[in-house]
């Protein structure tokens, strides 16, 4: 996942960053508590990292996160889902990808931790 989200930046090279369209990421997993934040500050650190030369311009000023996760708007709003279904994150389908999101995660907290660390000696 985070190498997707890796993807939306790597083909920016900075200048982009302002242009006439307004490229504009909605994250979300079901409650927007977990999974959703972690891509959220994931993809808004490398956008910073990316444009720091031409800081404060970033190529996805406008970033959100789903209140209340998929499962409160699914509620909502299904007429507006496709495919028009709903599966909770600890469904038995969904296992594999959860474990594999968890490790990322783990390594990319250890990674940007170690990172906050070394920074401030």
């Amino acid at each position: 996942m985070p190498k997707e989200a890796d993807g939306l930046i790597s083909g920016n090279d900075g200048d982009e960053s302002i242009n006439d369209k307004r490229d504009i990421l909605i994250f979300h997993c079901e409650f927007s508590s977990e999974r959703g934040p972690s891509l959220y500050r994931f993809l808004r650190n490398k956008d910073r990292v990316k444009n720091s030369r031409v800081y404060p311009n970033l190529h996805y000023p406008e970033i959100y996160l789903l209140d209340g996760g998929y499962k409160e708007f699914f509620q909502n709003y299904s007429n507006l889902c496709e495919p028009c279904s709903y599966q909770p994150m600890h469904s038995k389908n969904h296992e594999e990808d959860l474990k594999k999101f968890r490790t990322i995660c783990k390594s990319l907290d250890y990674k940007y931790s170690t990172r906050k660390r070394n920074l401030r000696l």
